[in-house]
């Protein structure tokens, strides 16, 4: 019997462009391209014309397999059954439950990928149908009182179909083809829930491609005899097809990749501006539906809809190109000359929230985000055996190799499930932690980079001024605890100036006292510390700032510098605006245009949260810590320049008790310049530098050459001789 399949329908996709995100230069204009698009085959398949999935799906499963990916996926997986342990009380169940969340191996992923492979290409038709998205309320309110089968209108007004619960097709297809004015045959079609069109990998790499067209070559060979005629069998692969499509191309590499993030494997942004946008970036791919004979060829009789790609959104951001390059390398030299696990670093204009630069050290590049999966065997010696230290159980079990312990250094190790003497270690030391933006996602103790900002509000309130005095005779008793300058050396009577040239925690204290709960709760929340910054980076986090009615005596002074409250970087430096900024808060902002593929554009302009300070407060903090700048950190002079700062050295906790030593703090540093109009504002942030414990000694060293970079970079002439 010969085959034709000319009644057979097929789907070919019309691939969207993905969105350019772009940055530019500040002396020449240029724009750069930080995330772009190539080609490369993308493969597809329409289920209804595969007669042996089988067949099919263990021919392309060895193909189509990513190692990195499906790891990728079964970390999520493995998240997701954990969070949803939260939901199971019985006490049994839960732990029977928590037993069963294992990582799979490498050929338990590989068997898994095949027979989901395999169960897609089997499935005919689909489970639900979303039919359209964002219905007004009267359009909702019509479809649902036809009381449809299988129909349903979500809260959101979605309209979902359920093709197997449709008890009249017909009748449902002509009364939603009514609603929306549409024709009724293709209503009818779509209601069937035909799986005609199943994305199976995208970025397919060439070689891959090759083989994979060979197969379907010699498929279309076998289909024909000496002849040329065709034979009574069909074609196996007939259903498999490939289409040229865009994928994500990161020209300048590692540069900005944490405000990047990343495109998966399946074409989704991830992490960054990548996920944060990823619905405008995308685009909307185009179908170009047809009738095809048995070889996939096109017939030009029939019907044919042609539904237009529309391609995503370019994004450009404020981030300087020049800039951007010189933090990261000025910021990763820190990191490496400090011995710190990793670094932060933001460069803001003060006066309008545009973030400048944004760096972070360790971290990775876009093109090759897989790698940072990447391990390799570790031989441990008998004397590093003994510094192998386990925490937790069963499949919750980490072990970590210390490297040396005054200060500590560890890292993590993986041990092999079938070999119990073997370890791996990521090859980049912290894994996929890299993709992390820790500047939005990652709160910490601020320590004394936070007391300008009791001091500023303190001013603000008219508590004290900045030649106010106070006996600085020695450590101060505040409930059960004893609060005593960071180097155990008083001196007398004291200015609020010297309080802050001295970094004295004695008297911020006093500064704590003279404010009071209430009044400094509200002055922290005008700084913005109960909000989010809305940056536009997704998953930005909260800091913690309790209640004032629940503080203790304590935990009003400690407050006052820097601890007992969290925050993440973003946020320490939009309050610092405040300050640089005749006490206006600005909200920052990193991207600077939108512009859709219709020609619309999206133009952001700086947006001001609110005047936390008086001008006249603010210009007084902005004094004071150019006195702190310029009597406590001579070390950090920049020839010609005065600026204004002030460093933070941050106690780390373990089992509830503060660490001491190099190795333990959390190392920072906030300034701007010049002092007169501050066109620029930095933050540098070291975790546990090893090389020396204090702020200004390190983050210290790193704002004074990115400082001294931006002088020069903007052509600001010498305010001091």
């Amino acid at each position: 019997m010969e085959i034709v399949q000319t009644e057979q329908q097929g789907f070919t996709l019309l691939p969207s462009r993905r969105g350019e995100i772009l940055i530019e230069d500040y002396h020449s204009n240029e724009t750069y391209k930080l995330a772009t698009n190539t080609t490369l085959n993308m493969i597809f398949a329409d289920p209804t014309l595969i007669e042996d999935p089988t067949t099919v799906g263990s021919t392309l499963a060895p193909l189509l397999f990513d190692l990195d990916l499906e790891k990728e996926l079964d970390i999520k997986r493995i998240e997701d059954e954990t969070k949803a342990l939260e939901e199971i009380t019985d006490p049994l169940l839960k732990q029977e439950a928590a037993s069963k969340i294992k990582e799979r191996t490498d050929d338990e992923l590989k068997l898994a990928f095949q027979e989901n492979l395999i169960s897609t290409l089997s499935a005919k038709t689909r489970d639900v149908i979303l039919i359209t998205e964002g219905l007004d309320t009267q359009t909702s309110d019509e479809i649902k009182a036809l009381s449809l089968a299988g129909v349903e209108v979500s809260e959101s007004g979605n309209l979902f179909a359920y093709p197997a619960k449709i008890t009249d097709n017909a009748g449902t297809a002509e009364a939603l083809a009514a609603v929306f004015n549409t024709d009724e045959k293709v209503m009818k079609s779509t209601l069937l829930g035909k799986n005609r069109y199943v994305i199976l990998k995208r970025k397919l790499e060439p070689d891959i491609s090759k083989q994979i067209e060979a197969i379907l070559e010699k498929d279309r060979e076998d289909y024909l005899d000496e002849t040329g005629k065709k034979i009574e069998s069909p074609l196996k692969f007939l259903g498999i097809r490939m289409k040229e499509e865009y994928f994500r191309f990161y020209p300048e590499k590692s540069l900005g990749a944490q405000i990047l993030g990343y495109v998966n494997s399946a074409g989704d942004g991830q992490y960054g501006m990548e996920g944060t946008f990823n619905d405008i970036l995308k685009g909307q791919d185009g179908i170009f539906t047809s009738q095809i004979d048995a070889n996939g060829n096109q017939i030009t009789v029939g019907d044919s809809v042609i539904e237009g790609a529309i391609d995503g959104a370019n994004i450009t951001l404020t981030i300087d190109r020049a800039v951007q390059l010189e933090v990261e390398k000025l910021l990763a030299e820190g990191v490496k000359n400090y011995q710190a696990d990793s670094g932060q670093a933001i460069v803001m204009d003060p006066r309008t929230g545009e973030i400048i630069a944004m760096a972070q050290a360790p971290t990775f590049d876009p093109n090759i985000y897989g790698d940072v999966f990447d391990k390799y065997i570790i031989s441990l010696n008998e004397d590093q055996k003994k510094n192998l230290y386990t925490v937790g159980e069963g499949d919750d079990t980490k072990y970590w190799l210390y490297i040396q312990k005054d200060p500590q250094v560890r890292i993590e190790l993986f041990r092999d499930k079938d070999n119990p003497d073997v370890y791996y270690a990521y090859k980049n030391i912290y894994g996929p932690e890299v993709y992390k933006n820790k500047m939005v996602n990652e709160v910490f103790e601020p320590g004394s980079i936070f007391k300008p900002l009791a001091m500023a509000a303190a001013v603000d309130a008219g508590e004290v001024e900045p030649n106010t005095t106070f006996n600085e005779s020695g450590p101060v008793q505040v409930d059960e605890f004893e609060i005593h300058t960071y180097n155990d050396e008083y001196h007398g009577i004291q200015t609020m100036t010297q309080v802050l040239e001295r970094s004295s925690n004695v008297g911020m204290v006093f500064i704590a006292q003279k404010l009071g709960r209430t009044l400094f709760y509200n002055y922290l929340k005008a700084f913005g510390f109960t909000e989010r910054t809305e940056i536009g980076i997704q998953d930005e986090v909260l800091g913690t700032l309790a209640p004032p009615d629940t503080w203790a005596d304590s935990e009003l002074v400690t407050k006052a510098f820097g601890q007992g409250i969290t925050v993440t970087p973003i946020q320490m430096a939009q309050a610092f605006t405040a300050v640089s900024n005749n006490g206006v808060m600005m909200q920052p902002m990193i991207v600077k245009k939108i512009e859709y593929a219709n020609g619309k554009s999206e133009d952001f302009e700086p947006r001001i949260v609110r005047q936390v300070l008086t001008s006249e407060s603010a210009q007084k903090l902005v004094a004071m810590m150019t006195a702190t700048a310029e009597n406590g950190y001579t070390f950090l002079t920049i020839p010609g320049h005065y600026f204004a700062g002030k460093s933070g050295t941050a106690q780390t906790y373990k089992f509830g008790k503060a660490l001491k030593g190099r190795g333990t703090t959390i190392a920072s540093f906030v300034g701007f310049g010049p002092i007169d109009e501050p066109k620029f504002l930095i933050l540098i942030k070291l975790d546990h530098p090893r090389a020396n414990e204090f702020g200004a000694n390190t983050s210290g060293y790193i704002f004074r050459d990115i400082a001294a970079y931006l002088y020069d970079y903007y052509n600001i002439p010498p305010d001091k001789d």
